[in-house]
C-alpha cells in the first residue's frame, strides 16, 4: 500500500524518485520483466519485458542481457526473481483460499478520524480477515496453520492494518490528504 487515495503515493515524488529507504514490492520491483505462458496450452512460462519500456535497450551503460547469443548472468538472475515471484504468487493464492475455505474474509473499512474533523475519512474496498470469526477457529485448524506458517500471516495481515493509518498521516503531511466532503 502506497497511498489511500487515487493517484497518491507516499513514497515516491514527483520525478518518480524514492522519497526515503522504503520495501518496494516485488510486483514493482520486477517490472518491466514478467514470466508468461506463450500459448493457452504452454505449461512452461517465458520471461517477457514490456516493449514501450524505455528501461531496456541499446545504452552505453546499465548490464546487458545476452553476450554472445546467451543470456547473461542479469538476465538469469532476472528470470530467477520473475520465477520466484510466481511461486510466491502460488503460495498466496493458496494462503487466500485457506481463508475463503473458513470463511474468514469479510470487506474490509477503516474509518480514520483527522483532528479538527467531525466526520472520519472511511476506506472501502478491500478484503480483512475477521477477527471474529477467526477466535472461533477450531484448535486443530490454528495447529495446522501454525505449523505451516499461515498462522503468522495472519497475525502479520490483522497489524499490517494499522500502518494505513501511518499512511494517511503521512499523505496529510504531503498535502496529498483527501478533501473532506460536507454533507448539505
Amino acid at each position: 500500500l502506497m497511498g489511500l487515495n487515487e493517484g497518491v503515493n507516499v513514497f515516491v515524488d514527483a520525478d518518480g524518485k524514492l522519497t526515503e529507504s522504503v520495501y518496494v514490492p516485488a510486483y514493482a520491483r520486477r517490472y518491466p520483466f514478467l514470466l508468461a505462458r506463450l500459448t493457452p496450452d504452454a505449461k512452461e512460462l517465458s520471461l517477457c519485458f514490456d516493449p514501450s519500456t524505455d528501461l531496456i535497450g541499446d545504452f552505453d551503460d546499465g548490464a546487458a542481457l545476452f553476450a554472445d547469443s546467451q543470456p547473461t548472468d542479469t538476465c538469469k538472475n532476472m528470470l530467477s526473481f520473475c520465477e520466484q515471484f510466481e511461486e510466491a504468487g502460488m503460495r498466496t493464492g493458496a494462503f487466500v483460499a485457506e481463508l475463503n475455505k473458513h470463511n474468514l474474509l469479510m470487506d474490509g473499512e477503516v474509518a480514520i478520524q483527522r483532528e479538527g474533523n467531525d466526520q472520519p475519512f472511511v476506506y472501502r474496498g478491500f478484503k480483512m480477515v475477521n477477527q471474529e470469526k477467526l477466535r472461533e477457529v477450531r484448535g486443530d485448524v490454528l495447529r495446522s496453520w501454525n505449523q505451516s506458517g499461515l498462522l503468522p500471516l495472519i497475525f502479520a495481515h490483522l497489524f499490517s492494518l494499522e500502518l494505513m493509518r501511518d499512511i494517511f498521516a503521512r499523505q496529510s503531511q504531503q498535502g496529498k490528504g483527501p478533501a473532506l466532503v460536507l454533507n448539505s
